[in-house]
């Protein structure tokens, strides 16, 4: 049985902090590099962990 989810992307956007960080960048490595930078300068980030098995 399959499960869909569907969002509105641009109100999804718009709610994204860090979405002027990521604009113009080009590679899974930059993205998420700067995803960790702006995470870093957050006092009350969640602790990242690996989703269970």
């Amino acid at each position: 049985m399959a499960i869909y989810f569907t969002v509105d992307l641009d109100k999804l956007a718009a709610r994204c902090l860090y979405l002027d960080r990521i604009e113009n960048t080009i590679g899974r490595r930059r993205v998420t590099g700067r995803i960790q930078t702006f995470r870093d300068e957050l006092s009350d980030a969640r602790i990242s962990r690996a989703f269970p098995r």
